[in-house]
């Protein structure tokens, strides 16, 4: 009897040996898995994506005239350093900065005097330089669970991160605007970012890819002094501009190379 068991229990035991002898019964993690580590350097460039802001009306002082702008903000590249120090499990404390260049601004603008707003079909198209932009952000990465049994051929580890920014944004001079704060302003933001990096031949280095956005609240006191200089002299007399949306969203795609020890 006690023989019996005994060969029933290696039989029982013959499927699991054969898995274990197979490499995929293992709680080791696969060599090409981006490891923990305790910091991370990521420099990189990329581009800030086209978009749209919101609406805002120009007032003449003594026409009474109405004139709705829309901007169309143009793309331009970027550079960026992103530096990480993890702090316990799948938590880093995040920290970065980067800065875009100049880039192309589109105004369209359409009267909407008599209340015959068409949506800017007719509208005047103006083309202007617009700024230079500097992002400083700290916050906090999460890297998400990698799966268990890892059986991809590719191993990525996806990352998350979530941090309170400051935007700085440095337009070129305009004649009649002394002040030199209207062309340097800094803007509360928000930065949201999702990561993608993968190991090097298992070193130390990694290739990161990432798309994150910058929610932007728009400080208007420090751009409407700007804006009124610049179309009190297109239309040749006093204007009041009213804005009708109090922050945008700025992405980027980025693509780095990390560091990791």
């Amino acid at each position: 009897m006690r023989r019996s068991a005994l060969a029933l229990l290696g039989l029982l035991a013959l499927p699991l040996s054969a898995v274990g002898q197979s490499g995929m019964l293992t709680t080791e993690d696969p060599p090409e898995r981006l490891p923990q580590t305790r910091f991370a350097v990521t420099p990189y460039v990329g581009v800030r994506v086209p978009y749209t802001s919101g609406r805002y009306i120009v007032f003449g002082g003594e026409s009474g005239s109405q004139t709705a702008v829309q901007e169309e903000r143009g793309g331009a590249s970027a550079v960026g350093l992103n530096l990480e120090a993890r702090l316990r499990g799948p938590l880093s404390f995040l920290v970065g900065g980067s800065f875009s260049g100049r880039e192309t601004y589109i105004f369209a603008l359409d009267d909407v005097s008599g209340g015959d707003d068409d949506g800017g079909v007719d509208a005047i198209r103006l083309q202007a330089q617009g700024p230079a932009i500097w992002f400083a952000k700290a916050g906090i990465a999460y890297r998400l669970p990698d799966p268990s049994p890892d059986t991809r051929r590719f191993h990525p580890s996806a990352f998350v991160s979530l941090a309170p920014a400051i935007v700085w944004v440095d337009w070129e001079e305009v004649d009649g605007v002394e002040d030199d704060l209207t062309r340097s302003s800094r803007h509360f933001g928000v930065n949201l970012a999702a990561d993608a990096t993968s190991r090097i031949a298992q070193s130390n280095f990694a290739v990161n890819l990432g798309l994150e956005g910058m929610v932007t609240f728009w400080d208007f006191d420090a751009l409407r002094v700007r804006d009124e200089t610049i179309f009190a002299d297109r239309f040749q007399e006093p204007v009041v501009v009213d804005y009708d949306y109090s922050a945008s969203t700025i992405l980027f795609l980025r693509l780095g190379a990390s560091y990791r020890f």
